[in-house]
């Protein structure tokens, strides 16, 4: 029962140490980084490898312990084995010396017809040797069959004293194997409980280098606000209450093409262009958008730049030189949290990138439609 329970809290701890992930070794698309979060990344990526380092090496462990038990096991079952022989070989000893101790006694037994009367009896010196030679040979035989035994008994003995030296060999090897393993186990747990704090402090820079963006975003966004609406070419907003409610399944389509390269002029799934990519995407819900993201822009109910807090996944983003409505050159996606999908220029792919990290270190985004 021991062992059992022994083996499945192994099991149970390499379940944990193979399945268990971390925020660091997975981060969300477009999340917000910096000096400080890369440099405590590559830390937590560098205790993972070593935690994942130590189950490969548990895992050794526990199979050498497993062999161990499997030969203790039959060192166990030959003792048992080993023990039962013998106790038929003690039987068979002492059935043997009971059958020569009754011959012995009816042969040499005083009044009776004993052994001289036998010899006595004989009626030629050619009977009385006859029989002496018979008695002698019953002796011998008696006394090999009584050796015999005893020398089986007695390897019997022999092997069993060499079983039970093996069983505490085997019995201190199997004392090692579980003390290392149960040693490797608790570093295990140090290690996830040190890659555990490094994924919270990781989550927390994160969480404070988001906000600390959310802040220089939503002031450049009110500042391209005012820039687009004293533009001529800026639009004016729709009323929050009238924009409706969207299209946020198409960033589902729009992810089924994440890596797919950027192609000048493209709108299909071999290549796509920033525009193109919107097109094709909205498309395969049956609503046809212009070609550029100049006309896009110009098109569908206007979010201001100012307004991210207005932002649903579906809705386009657009970008102008300068934050200038009138130069809108690139257009995406929305897909939630901060981040869109877009085909960003020759020599890169469909992929998801920050709006607030871009809004915050750029001065291009001009605002938002919805359609």
């Amino acid at each position: 029962m021991r062992q059992s329970v022994f083996r499945s809290g192994f099991r149970a701890t390499i379940a944990v140490a193979l399945t268990l992930s971390f925020t660091v070794a997975a981060p969300a698309f477009g999340a917000p980084t910096n000096a400080q979060i890369e440099a405590k990344k590559t830390e937590a990526a560098t205790a993972q490898a070593e935690r994942d380092r130590m189950a490969g090496e548990l895992e050794v462990r526990i199979e050498e312990y497993n062999a161990i038990t499997e030969a203790l096991d039959q060192t166990r079952a030959q003792i048992r084995d080993t023990r039962a022989d013998l106790e038929i070989a003690s039987r068979e000893l002492d059935d043997s010396q009971r059958q020569l101790a009754e011959r012995a006694t009816n042969i040499y037994r005083g009044g009776g017809t004993g052994m001289l009367e036998v010899l006595l009896g004989t009626t030629s010196f050619g009977d009385f040797m006859t029989r002496l030679d018979l008695l002698s040979r019953i002796n011998r035989n008696d006394a090999q069959i009584v050796a015999g035994v005893k020398e089986a008994k007695a390897q019997v003995e022999a092997l069993e004293r060499t079983l039970q030296t093996r069983e505490a060999e085997q019995v201190a090897l199997h004392e090692d194997a579980e003390q290392r393993a149960r040693s490797i186990e608790a570093d295990i747990r140090k290690q996830e409980q040190y890659l555990a704090s490094l994924d919270a402090e990781v989550k927390q820079l994160i969480a404070e280098e988001k906000e600390r963006q959310r802040q220089l975003a939503a002031a450049r966004a009110a500042e391209l606000a005012r820039q687009s609406a004293n533009s001529p070419a800026g639009r004016a907003a729709a009323d929050p209450g009238s924009l409706g409610s969207g299209h946020p399944e198409v960033v589902a389509i729009a992810m089924k093409y994440l890596g797919v390269p950027y192609a000048w002029g493209g709108a299909s799934p071999t290549g796509f262009d920033c525009s193109g990519l919107c097109v094709y995407v909205y498309g395969k819900i049956g609503i046809s958008l212009p070609r550029t993201s100049a006309s896009q822009y110009k098109s569908g109910k206007h979010i201001d730049a100012n307004r991210l807090d207005l932002l649903i996944p579906g809705d386009l983003v657009f970008f102008g030189t300068d934050g200038d409505p009138s130069r809108v050159h690139h257009v995406g996606i929305y897909v939630g949290s901060g981040n869109f999908i877009h085909a960003p220029q020759t020599g890169d792919v469909v992929k998801v990138s920050s709006l607030t990290e871009r809004i915050a270190t750029s001065s291009d985004y001009v605002g938002a439609s919805r359609f």
